[in-house]
């Protein structure tokens, strides 16, 4: 070997080493790296001055266990950004790990491919899916595959003006009230008085939460296509025109139920929670008893709607198995879950967590006057929670049924349009 061929060989070797030597560190960097994809703002669009106790409070957790990894994520990012920040995540093949997936994205990102299928893992671990209400676990749910673990939970609740009740001589409706009863009511308070001072229910209450409220599923599970003729459907659709009918052109809106002109009234738990607590009760300026209860239904429907956000592993996670051990602290242990229900204003995801004494306490705290949502009263809400279709352009098809369905209300023809707009919207999903 000549002198030349030497150096050449020793020159490459030399290459292959310190190729070798940066891929390993590079690796190992990798693996003990967890990045985490979270927005700032709430789930729930309610103040929140602890934007990220509990991510913090769960890494120190974490660390506990994992003194060797290193978590990292990026914050000041709004909910609002966030599906576009994350696009070009994905984009620029910089996904993080771990994802918060909110209620809304979730569908559209699923049917993208953006997640890693947890089914393996949990099968592998023998993982008990029965900690979590089954509505919340649905949630994470895509054609067969569980994609992502429930984090915590935003269920409607019907609020009523306790004061306004008494004054009009109405009576308080029981928990398992239905459809007809809820209707009777609110007629009953149009009727009571002649100046049409006073409401049942705000306009927020919707034609959804009326199919809800039936048991009504809008969508066939076989092809996704829309069902507004069936007995169900005409039932709930007949609901919403009764109320309609009673208030005429009139908007009820949830300045009108602060003033304390409505009865009734659709509302997030975090929004609940919010209002009825020290300070943001004072700034809302209304002076009357506050109580609420479960959304009505016809018996076995679950008429709750509730949103859900997720934690989920993305499908190119670099570090797949610190993300699913992180994933399952911030969704399944108990401590982490009292820290999401106290400072994010929701639900814990676990029933263990909603109904302890600890999680009553939670709920009392900052309450102004009264202690009227027990955790009994939660328990029972959360168990009623909806699970809503799992497809991809299902929040594009909702927003246009929705906007057929309000203008046949308004000309007072729905009855008459239901077919046509069960046509139009089926026809333009096979163009």
């Amino acid at each position: 070997m000549t002198r030349k061929n030497k150096l050449i060989s020793l020159t490459v070797i030399i290459c292959l080493i310190t190729g070798a030597t940066f891929w390993y560190h590079h690796t190992r960097a990798q693996q003990k790296t967890l990045t985490i994809g979270l927005y700032t703002s709430s789930s729930w669009n309610v103040p929140n001055g602890h934007q990220y106790h509990v991510i913090d409070y769960a890494i120190k957790k974490f660390k506990q266990q994992h003194p060797d990894i290193k978590i990292k994520y990026e914050s000041g990012i709004q909910q609002d950004e966030y599906r576009n920040w994350l696009s070009e995540k994905i984009i620029e093949h910089q996904t993080p790990d771990l994802l918060i997936v909110p209620n809304q994205d979730f569908n559209s990102l699923a049917s993208e491919g953006a997640f890693k299928d947890l089914t393996p893992m949990m099968k592998q671990e023998n993982f008990n899916s029965q900690i979590f209400y089954p509505s919340t676990l649905k949630a994470g749910q895509y054609h067969g595959q569980q994609l992502a673990l429930p984090y915590e939970a935003n269920p409607t609740l019907m609020v009523m003006n306790k004061t306004l009740l008494k004054k009009l001589q109405v009576s308080s409706p029981q928990e398992n009230w239905t459809p007809q009863q809820f209707y009777q009511l609110c007629h009953q308070i149009v009727q009571s008085n002649q100046k049409k001072q006073y409401y049942g229910v705000t306009s927020s209450y919707n034609w959804q939460d009326a199919q809800l409220a039936y048991g009504n599923e809008l969508f066939s599970k076989t092809d996704g296509s829309v069902q507004l003729a069936t007995d169900k459907a005409r039932k709930a659709f007949s609901l919403v025109e009764n109320l309609t009918n009673d208030v005429s052109s009139y908007n009820v809106t949830s300045q009108l139920f602060d003033k304390g002109r409505v009865a009734f009234m659709p509302l997030g738990l975090a929004q609940y929670r919010t209002y009825t607590s020290y300070p943001f009760h004072i700034t809302r300026n209304n002076n009357f008893l506050w109580e609420c209860t479960k959304m009505p239904s016809k018996l076995a429907a679950h008429s709750t709607p509730m949103e859900t956000s997720m934690f989920a592993i993305s499908s190119k996670a670099k570090n797949p198995a610190a993300a699913w051990d992180f994933m399952k602290l911030l969704c399944t242990n108990q401590d982490v879950q009292y820290e999401v229900m106290k400072t994010n204003m929701g639900a814990s995801v676990l029933p263990s967590v909603v109904k302890s004494r600890a999680a009553q306490k939670i709920l009392d705290e900052k309450v102004i006057d009264y202690h009227n949502l027990t955790v009994k009263k939660l328990d029972s809400i959360m168990r009623d929670g909806a699970v809503y279709p799992k497809f991809k352009d299902y929040n594009h098809k909702c927003e246009e049924l929705d906007y057929k369905i309000q203008n046949a209300l308004k000309a007072g023809n729905l009855e008459t349009q239901l077919f046509n707009i069960q046509s139009q919207i089926n026809q333009s999903e096979e163009k």
